[in-house]
């Protein structure tokens, strides 16, 4: 009978304390274990935002630099530029430019292509390349004249019918450079919400970049619309599921004249 209580004693289980302590050990273990998880998924989570926000904000400096390099495309130096006027840091810009590259020349003789107060303008075969209520820019490179205008009726094939009459006579001489006319559009570019958009005529706005919290132009101290040649564009992208999660996109560009 001794050697089985002795036996009985030896096979007893653990006390509730050695359980209480097993059981908060565990527990302790179970919660760094789901403290170090949480914590690498959530930076795998935020490095994963950050290489797409660094992705996105590549894009869309180069998309906004591209668009904005056509400022005054087609037309004389100065006239591309249009606001803010009086110019200064903004994050809305607005610019003149011949988008689709719609253009037509007087004849190339001493002919007059047109004189101060008609209402239409001589061409060279290109006048049905316009369309009525074009706006245009007529440029005389010889005197650094120039007049905006419109199109106002159908264009034939040597000449433009004007909505004003012009301010200018364009007229040739021996060493005369051929008056041009290119068609313009008006576009604008702003940051609407956190969208960055395009708006041509006052149309339907085209998105070019989304996730954008800020957008600033810096003009570097230039104060007159005709003498901006560099602007300065800065972005800054923001992750959709996460607000913290922000960079900052620089770079400037150079206008076309």
């Amino acid at each position: 009978m001794k050697n089985n209580s002795r036996n009985l004693h030896n096979e007893r289980g653990f006390t509730m304390i050695e359980l209480m302590l097993a059981a908060l050990i565990g527990i302790l273990i179970m919660g760094v274990a789901v403290y170090v998880f949480t914590k690498q998924e959530k930076s795998l989570r935020t490095e994963n935002s950050s290489t797409n926000i660094r992705a996105k904000g590549r894009h869309a400096i180069k998309i906004l630099a591209q668009e904005l390099k056509e400022i005054g495309f087609g037309l004389p130096s100065g006239e591309g530029f249009v606001a803010p006027d009086p110019v200064a840091n903004s994050s809305t810009l607005s610019y003149r430019a011949n988008m689709f590259d719609v253009r037509a020349s007087t004849p190339p003789s001493a002919a007059s292509g047109g004189s101060i107060g008609d209402t239409d303008i001589d061409v060279v075969d290109s006048g049905t390349t316009f369309s009525d209520g074009d706006k245009i820019i007529i440029y005389n490179p010889s005197y650094e004249d120039s007049e905006l205008n419109t199109v106002s009726g159908t264009p034939s094939a040597t000449s433009i019918p004007l909505g004003s009459g012009l301010a200018n006579n364009y007229s040739y001489g021996v060493n005369s450079k051929l008056v041009t006319i290119n068609k313009y559009n008006d576009v604008v570019v702003d940051l609407s919400g956190t969208t960055i958009r395009k708006t041509i005529d006052g149309g339907t706005p085209v998105p070019l970049a989304g996730d954008v919290s800020a957008l600033a132009f810096d003009f570097y101290g230039v104060t007159s619309t005709t003498l901006v040649r560099t602007i300065g564009i800065t972005i800054t992208m923001q992750d959709s599921s996460d607000a913290s999660i922000t960079q900052d996109f620089s770079t400037d560009i150079t206008l076309r004249n």
